[in-house]
């Protein structure tokens, strides 16, 4: 009779083969992150416009407007792209911060290729005010623009302390520099000084209306109460030019720049970051060049980044339309 020999697993064993399981799939992500993410933007466009084509750049002014950086690299690199002759921006904004859209409204003024403007779901307040940098604007029927105004807003927190029995002090050099701290109330002169910021603000914002839009100020401080209008109503009151899809504007601005045939269409990149990234927290993607629509690969990588960091763009879209003079008061 032969004698059954029973083998023990070896711990040793165990660890080292689940450590090269582990090392196996870090290494697959690895590569999904850093060798599938793209080339640099020189040699995507080389790799994407090898052949002779004319294109038509589509930029997208989406969500909260906070910083202009984005866009206004976008904007640049169209223009110096020699394959991109003309250049559609999607207005899909609520508004935001002044600043931001002044800037971009200086830049879409300045650019020398033909540019159009074409409105999706809501292009209000600060989106209105990039809008008016532009020679032309569609808009859908139902779009919602208009919402000329500036907003500051403020909380007051004072309740709330006593109630948890904090103490806020605040030792400053002048008597407005802590206006705006939530642990007090505003006091009349505050409002008044305030009032005058967002007063001075709304001038600017109809000034560039009243220019862009060709329309006399008296038609503007008409509208210029907060309002939003739809697209029909907008193009009535002379803030759009065109009632027309994203596909409309492609067609008009085609003819503007002379592209023969169907005109082919230009995306941004969207380059997604790397393993280093999301450990560190910066996951997503960011801009780099343009693409014809649309990379496969860049699809499915740009969505598996946003599911492993819970990132998602429709967050910033919680704030209602406006023109935010940003203040975040004493600290």
């Amino acid at each position: 009779m032969s004698e059954i020999k029973k083998r023990s697993i070896n711990p040793l064993a165990l660890i080292l083969g689940l450590s090269a399981v582990l090392f196996s799939l870090f290494l697959i992500f690895s590569f999904v992150f850093f060798f599938m993410k793209g080339d640099s933007w020189n040699s995507d466009r080389q790799k994407i416009f090898a052949d002779k084509g004319e294109f038509i750049a589509v930029i997208e002014l989406k969500g909260v407007i906070m910083d202009s950086r984005k866009i206004l690299k976008q904007l640049k690199e169209a223009e110096d792209d020699h394959m991109i002759k003309a250049v559609v921006l999607r207005l899909d904004t609520p508004g935001g911060a002044v600043a931001p859209s002044q800037e971009i409204y200086e830049a879409v003024k300045r650019f020398p290729k033909p540019m159009v403007g074409s409105m999706g779901s809501v292009c209000a307040s600060g989106g209105m005010y990039v809008a008016s940098g532009l020679k032309k604007v569609y808009a859908n029927a139902g779009t919602l623009t208009g919402s000329i105004g500036v907003i500051m807003e403020f909380i007051n927190l004072r309740k709330l302390y006593e109630w948890a029995k904090v103490e806020r002090y605040s030792i400053k050099t002048g008597k407005f520099k802590d206006s705006g701290a939530e642990y007090r109330e505003l006091m009349p002169e505050e409002k008044e000084y305030f009032q005058s910021l967002v007063m001075d603000t709304l001038e600017q914002f109809k000034a560039a209306v009243a220019q862009g839009r060709k329309m006399t100020p008296e038609e503007v401080t008409a509208i210029a109460d907060g309002r939003v209008f739809t697209g029909v109503q907008g193009k009535k009151l002379k803030l759009v030019d065109e009632i027309g899809t994203l596909e409309d504007a492609v067609a008009y601005i085609a003819k503007e720049a002379k592209i023969s045939g169907k005109p082919r269409i230009a995306y941004p990149i969207k380059k997604s970051k790397g393993l280093q990234d999301l450990i560190m927290g910066g996951g997503g993607s960011e801009d780099e060049g343009f693409e014809e629509e649309h990379s496969f690969v860049d699809h499915v990588v740009s969505r598996l980044a946003d599911r492993l960091t819970g990132m998602h763009s429709s967050d910033a879209q919680a704030r209602p339309a406006g023109l935010y003079v940003l203040w975040n008061g004493a600290r």
